[in-house]
């Protein structure tokens, strides 16, 4: 059977011999998908340390998938229950540098699980479009692989679960619900190469899920399959090729035994007799599995974040980006105020620069401001290096404030927050809107005197600000997913494992590797 868009996924090469300090453990991804083909993609990857100390490793290989990091929600756990804060960087085109924040490492012996995610489009790209069955069907195909691992010889599993968009009724048994109605469709590599259950998701939207038991090294997840048309919008997208009727098969999963409860392990592979038969109907050929016995590996999930808790000492440029107020959008207001202030002049648009008219006094101004106004103080202009500190700053200082809040209730607190303080503006202020949120920063600011009345527009700077922004997300991520997890030891699986790469390996070595294998532990 020919491989349908196989361009859709990305292959890695193999890369260097030099040994390092962390080997993985294991990898699950997950991506909750929308109806427009936007999606979170989160990563659970574990490692276990094998010599000297272990601060990190190298992520890449996502192929033509424009990757979005939620860096404010990244954090990882180790052996012991310990929370570590992320330092995320983007080093090179596609590659980025995860390492635990203030220079932190783990020693030999013990294990560390990452958990980051990155918001995308995966119909942008070609890994999601409608398509047409020879009978007439009408199709949505998924076509993607999660990324490949070096270090991972010795990787217990690999999962691959899809939050799909399809919300299962109260009552439903999600795998009756998708065998009785033949939901779902693979191609017979697929079959071949996973175990595959469907399962009642977070807000109960049926999830897939794909496992492989000791993938290997550099291990390609790719899986391919059919859904139908209408749990997407894919109006004016480019249909794919069709598949090939004798190759898609729908899948049928009978599984005894209930859900089996997890304590005191991080996760239980756990066995439940069952038969998993893959039956072709309709003249479909006819494949049967045998002696498929499995469950998968669960998680022990317990959120951090604390049921309506709010955050509320976030500054009003924090509150910006909470909000999720384009990053371009929170410079040109900064701007505009210490223009209208009288501290700054712009002399030129294209390219951005301005001069100092007065000294503000520094002590009145909150850490944000002090840093954008030395910016342009001490060569009139921005710089990428300068904007991404400032956005660092405001990721982490909020991330230590708002870790265990519930996102919801902090973002509605506010917006309440903004619209009381606008509701008896005139009309040219929408409730709610970004320029209500800059007539509270800058009206409520304790050292600014120049009152704003809407005479001015103060994002007419926005698109002066010398900042590529698109690989990173500023704000908390929206996902159905859970992003939290608490990690307990797991005694279950501390055997050695060998390990690839050296943490002492030089940056030029490392520079060298393929652009397509994430690892590279350091």
């Amino acid at each position: 059977m020919p491989n349908i868009l196989a361009g859709f996924a990305c292959l890695a090469l193999a890369t260097g011999t030099i040994q390092g300090p962390g080997e993985i453990r294991f990898v699950e991804t997950s991506v909750d998908l929308r109806r427009d083909g936007s999606a979170v993609v989160l990563y659970t990857v574990q490692w276990a340390v094998v010599r000297g100390e272990f601060h990190g490793f190298y992520f890449e290989g996502n192929d033509r998938l424009q990757v979005r990091m939620a860096a404010a929600e990244a954090y990882a756990v180790d052996d012991r229950g310990q929370r570590y804060d992320l330092s995320i960087s983007l080093v090179s085109p596609g590659r980025w540098d995860i390492v635990l924040a203030g220079g932190q490492g783990v020693s030999a012996g013990r294990q560390l699980t990452f958990v980051f995610a990155f918001a995308t489009d995966f119909v942008e790209v070609g890994y999601v479009a409608p398509t047409t069955a020879e009978d007439g069907r009408r199709l949505a195909v998924f076509n993607w692989s999660p990324v490949q691992w070096n270090e991972a010889g010795n990787q217990d599993h690999y999962t691959l679960n899809i939050l799909t968009p399809h919300v299962l009724q109260p009552g439903v048994d999600a795998r009756q619900h998708v065998t009785d109605n033949e939901l779902v469709l693979t191609e017979t590599w697929v079959n071949e190469k996973f175990r595959i259950d469907y399962q009642r998701g977070e807000a109960d939207r049926l999830r897939l899920v794909f496992h492989r038991d000791r993938p290997g090294n550099e291990y390609d997840m790719r899986a391919q399959f059919y859904l139908p048309a209408d749990w997407f919008d894919l109006a004016g997208v480019a249909e794919a090729p069709p598949p090939r009727g004798g190759g898609i098969h729908p899948v049928n999963f009978y599984m005894a035994g209930g859900v089996i409860a997890v304590l005191g392990l991080f996760f239980l592979v756990a066995t439940g007799k069952h038969r998993s038969m893959v039956a072709a109907q309709r003249g479909l050929d006819e494949v049967r599995w045998d002696t498929l016995d499995w469950t998968p590996p669960k998680l022990v999930l317990s959120s951090f974040r604390v049921p309506g808790k709010v955050c509320e000492n976030l500054t009003p440029i924090e509150a910006a980006f909470y909000l999720a107020l384009p990053f371009k959008r929170i410079v040109s207001a900064m701007l505009n105020s210490m223009v209208a202030e009288g501290f700054l002049r712009i002399t030129s648009r294209n390219p951005l620069r301005a001069r100092v008219i007065r000294e503000p006094d520094k002590e009145q101004l909150d850490q944000y401001e002090r840093m954008f106004f030395e910016s342009f103080a001490d060569d009139g202009r921005l710089s990428q290096l300068e904007l991404e500190n400032l956005m660092t700053l405001a990721v982490e200082t909020i991330r230590e404030k708002a870790w265990d809040c519930d996102i919801e209730a902090t973002k509605q607190h506010y917006r309440n927050l903004v619209i009381e303080h606008t509701e008896q503006q005139d009309g040219e202020t929408r409730r709610g809107d970004d320029r209500a949120w800059y007539w509270w920063y800058h009206n409520h600011h304790p050292y600014y005197r120049n009152r704003y009345t809407h005479e001015r527009d103060p994002f007419v700077n926005e698109v002066d600000i010398p900042i590529q922004t698109d690989h990173i997300l500023s704000g908390p991520i929206d996902t159905d997913l859970v992003t939290n997890l608490n990690v307990c030891h797991d005694a279950c699986h501390s055997a050695c494992h060998s390990a690839c790469h050296s943490a002492c390996h030089s940056a030029c070595h490392s520079a060298c590797h393929s652009a397509c294998v994430s690892g590279s532990s350091h």
